[in-house]
C-alpha cells in the first residue's frame, strides 16, 4: 500500500541525552533562522547542540558511518564504527538522537564499514561490520534488535582481512542481497576482494572466483553497485588507492548468458589511476543516467559524465579537481532546487593527536559545490570553520523537514553535524519496500517526470567512503508542487507507476502495488477500444490500431480502407499503392507493371 507521511518544516534539535534544545540556545536559534533569510549559507552546524559521542581518536584512515533507519520506525538513525570496537548507535527521534546499547559482543578490533540491511527478507535490519586486521562480522536481527552473531556459520571468511568498504546489491536479481567487500591488500598473496552470493536464511557462499572477480586487485577502498547502462542488472565499480593501479569496472554478465562479470573499465573510459578514496554515482545533469565523481589525493579528483549508453567522458570543470587529500564525496540536493549538490571531505585542523596516521594533511576545509542546472560551483563560507579530518560522511533527514542533513564521522570526541536550512522549494522522499525483489529495495530505479524532464535515482546500500546514506530517496523539486508521473522499476522487473503525486511528503512504495506485472518500460497501447489494447501497459507508445473495426464494406462508395492511415480514403484509380496520395511512387509501380497481362 502507498503510505503518506506528512512532515512539518521546523528546526528543533535535541542533544543525544534529550537535553538542551534550540529554544534554550537563542543565539544558535537566531543563526538558523536568519541565515536563510540573508542567503549566506545552505547549512547550519548543530554539532554542539547534539553532542553525538563517537570517540574517534585512533585507528587508520577513518572508520564507517551509517545514517540508515535500523529500528524500523521510519526515522533516520546513526551508527558509528570505532578503532577499538566500541561501536555507537543512536536512534532518531525526529528532532534529535538518543543513544542505545546493542549487545553485540563486538571484539576490541578496528572496524571499518558499518551497514544495515535486511539480508534474510524478514522485515528487520541485520548488521554487517567489516574489520581491518580481524574477521568481518555479521549479526542477524531476531526482530527486536536482539542481534545474533552468525559470522562463523554464515559463510563469510573468518581469517584476518584488511577489509574497508562494503556494499550490498542483488547482482543476480533473485530477491536476495549479495555483498561485495573491498580489501586493502598490499601484495597478491594477501586475501583480495570478496563477493558473496546470498543463499537465503542468512547464509552466503563465496563466488569471487566463480563470477570472475578473482585475481590481483590490490589496495581497494570501496565498491559500488550501479546499473551504468540501465540494462536491468547491477554492475560493480571498484576503486583503488594508487596511481599505478587503474580503477576497475565489472560488467554484470550473470543474466545474459555469459554468467560472469567482465572487467571493462578501459572500454567505457573509467580506467583512471588516482589515489582514489570514494566512488559516488549521481545523475547530476538530469539526463536519466548515472555520472561518477571520484575523490582523490593531491593529484586531483576526477568527474565523469555518462554518455547515455554506459560509457564515460571527463567533465572538465576545474573547480571540482581540488588537488587536496579528499575522502568521502556525498551527493544531495541541499537547497531542494531539483539539482544534486556535492559535498567533499578533506583536510585536518583542530584535532592532531592521531598517531596512527602515517602522514600529515594540510589545514584544508570541506568543500560544497552547488549545482545550478548541471553546473557545479563551489560555495564559499559553508565549511570555512575549524573542523577535524572527516573520512566518512552520510546524508539523511534528522529532523524530518524534507531538507537533507549531513553527518561527518570526523576525528575527535563527537561527530560533526550540519542541518540543511529549509526554503520555499518543494521535495519528496521515497522509501521502496520490495516483495518479489529484496525487502530493502536496493537496486531500485526511481524516475520522476515533470513537464518532460526526468529526475533519476538508484537506491544503494554502502556507498562513498565507508558510508551508508538514509534509505529514504530524497528529491528536491524546486518550485514544482506536484509530479506528473513517477516510475519505480524494481530489480525483479516489476514496474510501478504513479501519476499526479503531490510534493512535500514522504512515501513508502511497496513493490507491485499498482497491480502491474509488466516488464521493461510498460509501453504499449493504452486506448481501451483499440484492437491491440494492452491492459498491462502504463505509457502509450503510439501503436494503437483500429483495423478490426472495419471490413471491406464499411467504407462508403468511392472510398477504401487505408491500413496505414487507419481511415477511409478516396478510391483514386491513380493511387496505385493505396496511400491516399498520387505521387512518384505510384508512377514507378505503374511502370513496373507496364506490358504485363491483367488478371481475369
Amino acid at each position: 500500500m502507498l503510505h503518506f507521511v506528512f512532515t512539518e518544516r521546523f528546526h528543533v534539535l535535541l542533544n543525544g541525552n534529550g537535553g538542551t534544545s534550540w529554544l534554550l540556545k537563542p543565539c544558535l536559534f537566531c543563526v538558523a533562522v536568519m541565515l536563510p533569510f540573508f542567503g549566506l549559507t545552505q547549512f547550519v552546524e548543530v554539532s554542539d547542540a547534539l553532542m553525538i559521542q563517537t570517540d574517534h581518536t585512533g585507528g587508520y584512515l577513518g572508520t564507517g558511518l551509517s545514517f540508515a533507519d535500523f529500528n524500523g520506525d521510519g526515522k533516520d538513525d546513526l551508527s558509528f564504527g570505532h578503532h577499538n570496537g566500541l561501536l555507537r548507535f543512536y536512534e532518531g527521534t525526529g528532532i534529535g538522537f538518543e543513544e542505545i546499547e546493542l549487545q553485540l559482543e563486538f571484539p576490541a578490533v578496528e572496524s571499518k564499514a558499518i551497514l544495515w540491511a535486511d539480508i534474510d527478507n524478514d522485515g528487520d535490519q541485520d548488521l554487517l561490520v567489516t574489520c581491518r586486521l580481524a574477521p568481518n562480522k555479521i549479526y542477524i536481527n531476531q526482530g527486536d534488535l536482539t542481534m545474533l552473531d552468525v559470522s562463523a556459520s554464515c559463510g563469510i571468511a573468518q581469517d584476518n582481512r584488511r577489509s574497508f568498504g562494503a556494499c550490498y546489491g542483488d547482482y543476480d536479481n533473485d530477491g536476495l542481497l549479495d555483498v561485495f567487500i573491498a580489501n586493502y591488500s598490499y601484495s597478491s598473496d594477501l586475501p583480495g576482494n570478496e563477493l558473496y552470493r546470498n543463499l537465503g536464511g542468512g547464509l552466503f557462499e563465496d563466488v569471487t572466483a566463480q563470477m570472475g572477480l578473482g585475481g590481483s586487485m590490490l589496495q581497494c577502498f570501496q565498491g559500488q553497485w550501479m546499473d551504468h547502462d540501465r540494462d536491468g542488472t547491477l554492475d560493480l565499480h571498484v576503486i583503488r588507492d594508487r596511481e599505478i593501479y587503474s580503477n576497475l569496472f565489472y560488467k554484470n554478465g550473470a543474466l545474459n548468458g555469459e554468467g560472469v562479470f567482465q572487467e571493462i573499465a578501459s572500454e567505457i573510459g573509467l580506467d583512471v589511476g588516482i589515489n582514489c578514496m570514494s566512488t559516488s554515482p549521481c545523475d547530476f545533469d538530469r539526463d536519466g543516467d548515472l555520472d561518477l565523481f571520484l575523490s582523490g589525493g593531491i593529484e586531483g579528483n576526477v568527474f565523469f559524465e555518462n554518455n547515455g549508453e554506459g560509457a564515460y567522458s571527463l567533465n572538465d570543470n576545474p573547480d571540482v579537481v581540488m588537488n587536496e587529500t579528499c575522502w568521502a564525496a556525498s551527493w544531495m540536493d541541499v537547497d531542494c532546487n531539483g539539482w544534486e549538490d556535492l559535498h567533499v571531505t578533506t583536510g585536518i585542523a583542530a584535532f592532531t593527536d592521531y598517531p596512527s596516521v602515517l602522514f600529515q594533511y594540510p589545514n584544508m576545509y570541506d568543500a560544497l559545490f552547488m549545482n545550478e542546472m548541471g553546473e557545479l560551483t563551489e560555495e564559499d563560507g559553508t565549511f570555512d570553520v575549524a573542523s577535524s579530518l572527516g573520512f566518512s560522511t552520510a546524508t539523511g533527514d534528522l529532523n524530518q523537514d524534507g531538507f537533507p542533513d549531513l553527518v561527518s564521522h570526523s576525528i575527535g570526541g563527537t561527530a560533526q553535524v550540519w542541518s540543511g536550512i529549509p526554503n520555499d522549494n518543494g521535495w519528496i522522499k521515497i522509501r521502496p519496500v520490495g516483495t518479489s525483489s529484496n525487502r530493502d529495495g536496493v537496486g531500485t530505479k526511481i524516475e520522476l517526470w515533470i513537464e518532460g524532464v526526468p529526475f533519476y535515482r538508484e537506491t544503494y546500500c554502502g556507498e562513498n567512503y565507508l558510508g551508508q546514506n538514509s534509505r529514504w530517496e530524497h528529491f528536491g523539486l524546486g518550485v514544482e508542487t506536484s509530479i506528473d508521473s513517477m516510475q519505480v522499476e524494481w530489480s525483479s522487473g516489476i514496474v510501478d507507476v504513479y501519476y499526479n503525486v503531490m510534493a512535500n511528503q514522504s512515501l513508502v512504495i511497496t513493490e507491485g502495488e499498482t497491480a502491474s506485472q509488466c516488464q521493461g518500460s510498460c509501453l504499449g497501447c493504452t486506448y481501451p477500444v483499440a484492437c491491440n489494447y494492452d491492459a498491462d501497459a502504463q505509457d502509450d507508445d503510439g501503436s494503437c490500431e483500429f483495423s478490426c473495426w472495419f471490413d471491406e464494406n464499411v467504407c462508403a462508395n468511392g472510398t477504401v480502407w487505408n491500413a496505414t492511415l487507419q481511415q477511409c480514403v478516396e478510391n483514386c484509380p491513380s493511387d496505385v499503392d493505396g496511400d491516399g496520395v498520387v505521387n512518384i511512387e505510384d508512377l514507378l509501380l505503374l511502370l513496373l507493371s507496364f506490358a504485363t497481362w491483367c488478371p481475369n
